[in-house]
């Protein structure tokens, strides 16, 4: 199952339909692989609406879902709405911000003089062939 994010562009001034969730359910069909769908209106630069897909692949989720949100454009609470994108979110950022939390800040050590990137002395090596 995948999630794919449609965003929309309305009318200026114009807020997401209230029932918009409940207008995709009503118009997807049975190969859409449709699970859920929850929609944001308040999300910015514009509203977006979350479907979850099964498909065998996630090019065919976003297929799907730009489909189905292709006759979600044609129905009347639609009007004047444009579908901008369907695709999966990214999710990088939430785990950049994941490895940024677990990497030592720039410089520590670990009180040896190893930092997180540079590799241990073996204790076999001869002390005057040691690494500065």
């Amino acid at each position: 199952m995948y999630l794919v994010h449609a965003r929309f562009q309305g009318p200026p001034g114009v807020v997401l339909p209230p029932r918009a969730a409940s207008v995709v359910c009503a118009l997807a069909h049975e190969g859409d692989g449709i699970e859920h769908v929850v929609a944001h209106p308040r999300a910015l630069p514009h509203p977006i609406v979350g479907l979850y897909v099964r498909a065998g692949s996630l090019a065919q989720a976003e297929s799907n879902a730009a489909g189905l949100c292709r006759r979600v454009l044609e129905h009347e609470e639609f009007a004047g709405w444009a579908l901008l994108l369907a695709q999966a979110p990214m999710v990088a950022p939430f785990y950049e911000s994941l490895v940024a939390l677990s990497v030592p800040p720039a410089g520590s050590v670990d009180g040896t003089g190893q930092g997180h990137l540079r590799p241990g002395e073996s204790p076999s090596t001869p002390p005057d062939q040691r690494r500065e």
